[in-house]
C-alpha cells in the first residue's frame, strides 16, 4: 500500500545515518486519515532518531501540525521564520498575513496608531486591530487581517464592525464556512463551530459581523500573496 511503501523508503533512509532529511511532500499520495496517521508517525521517528527534517510541503496544515519552525518563502525571500503559532497568529508580513491559512484582509489608509493598537479607515468603515509595533504612521497604506474563525455575527446590542449579506454555506461537521459579499461585493469568509453556528444561515439573509481587535492584525501595505 501507499503508506506501506512510504514506510519502506523512510527507512531505507535513515539506515545510512544521514545529518539532515530531506522529505518533498512524502505524504501527497496518501488519503486523510493514513496521512494524519503518517504526521504522526514521522514526528515521532524525528524525535526518537534526533535527525534534522527538512520538511517541504504545500499543505499549511501538515506544516503547522508537523514543524519546529516553518518558513515562508516568497519569490525566493525568506518573509519570516517561527513556531507554527507565531507564523499562525501574528504574522510579520502581509504576505504571509495572506498565505498563511484562510484571512480576510481589508485594505484602507492609518488613522492612528500606538505601536500596540492601529485603526484604519477602509471602504467598509473603521476597524482596528493589533499592530504588534509596526511603524504605522497616521496616512500611511496599511491592511487589516482577520481570520474567518475570529468573526462572529453580532448579536443585539452588540456594535457591527461589518454589514454583509450571506453568498453561500459549507457545512463541514464540526465547523460551517459561511460565505459573505459586503460593500462592493467584497468577499469575506467567516467559519463557525457547532457552538456558535447561527440558526438561521439563510442565502441572501444582511448580518452584522463582529470580531475582537486582538484577533486581527494590521499589517504594512504591499506583497500580498
Amino acid at each position: 500500500s501507499g503508506g506501506q511503501k512510504q514506510r519502506v523508503a523512510i527507512a531505507r533512509a535513515l539506515a545510512v545515518e544521514p545529518k539532515v532529511l530531506l522529505l518533498d511532500e512524502p505524504l501527497s499520495a496518501l488519503d486523510l486519515r493514513l496521512r494524519q496517521h503518517m504526521r504522526n508517525e514521522l514526528r515521532a521517528i524525528q524525535r526518537r532518531v534526533g535527525i534534522t527534517f527538512i520538511y517541504i510541503t504545500h499543505d499549511q496544515g501538515e506544516a503547522l501540525t508537523m514543524s519546529d519552525r516553518v518558513a515562508v518563502m516568497n519569490a525566493g525571500v525568506v518573509e519570516q521564520i517561527g513556531d507554527g503559532r507565531a507564523v499562525y497568529d501574528s504574522p510579520k508580513t502581509a504576505f504571509v498575513a495572506a498565505f498563511v491559512g484562510e484571512n480576510n484582509g481589508f485594505d484602507g489608509t492609518v488613522v492612528s496608531s500606538d505601536g500596540t493598537t492601529a485603526e484604519l479607515d477602509t471602504p467598509l468603515g473603521r476597524l482596528k486591530g493589533r499592530a504588534n509595533g509596526a511603524a504605522l504612521a497616521a496616512g500611511a497604506k496599511a491592511s487589516l487581517f482577520v481570520r474567518p474563525e475570529a468573526l462572529r455575527i453580532a448579536s443585539n446590542g452588540t456594535p457591527a464592525a461589518l454589514q454583509a449579506e450571506i453568498s453561500a454555506t459549507a457545512f463541514e461537521g464540526s465547523s460551517t464556512h459561511v460565505f459573505l459579499a459586503a460593500l462592493g461585493g467584497r468577499k469575506i469568509t467567516m467559519t463557525l463551530s457547532r457552538r456558535d453556528e447561527a440558526t438561521d444561515l439563510t442565502t441572501g439573509k444582511s448580518i452584522g459581523l463582529t470580531f475582537d481587535p486582538r484577533d486581527a492584525v494590521v499589517l504594512p501595505a504591499g506583497g500580498g500573496a
